[in-house]
């Protein structure tokens, strides 16, 4: 089966800290047809069980896009989101915190696709 990349995006942010002060920084995000696709790197090796920091994926009208799966090897984790409506103009990308959510960042969502 074969998708369509929409467009991807690549944050001009820096370094982002996790409720345990690990730092990472996000490496892109991908706007396909099937999916929204967070990719990210820990900037220090991950310790055994670490995982991926929780973040959260939302359109401009705050409704949140369900996690599909995540993905994690080494220093690297992929965090596959459902696919943001063709519809919305922004994707914010937030990091679940025990104190509640955290904008991390936003970002312009690709145009609807012309048939």
């Amino acid at each position: 089966m074969e998708y369509d990349l929409r467009a991807v995006y690549v944050p001009q942010s820096g370094l982002f800290l996790d409720d345990e002060g690990r730092e990472f920084f996000v490496t892109a995000v991908e706007f396909w047809e099937h999916a929204t696709v967070v990719s990210l790197c820990w900037k220090r090796r991950p310790v055994a069980g670490q995982g991926s920091p929780p973040l959260v994926a939302t359109d401009e009208h705050d409704r949140v896009l369900g996690v599909k799966r995540i993905w994690s090897v080494g220093a690297r984790s992929i965090q596959h989101f459902e696919p943001i409506s063709t519809s919305a103009r922004a994707l914010t990308v937030l990091i679940a915190r025990k104190t509640g959510t955290q904008e991390l960042f936003s970002c312009r969502t690709p145009p609807a696709k012309k048939e």
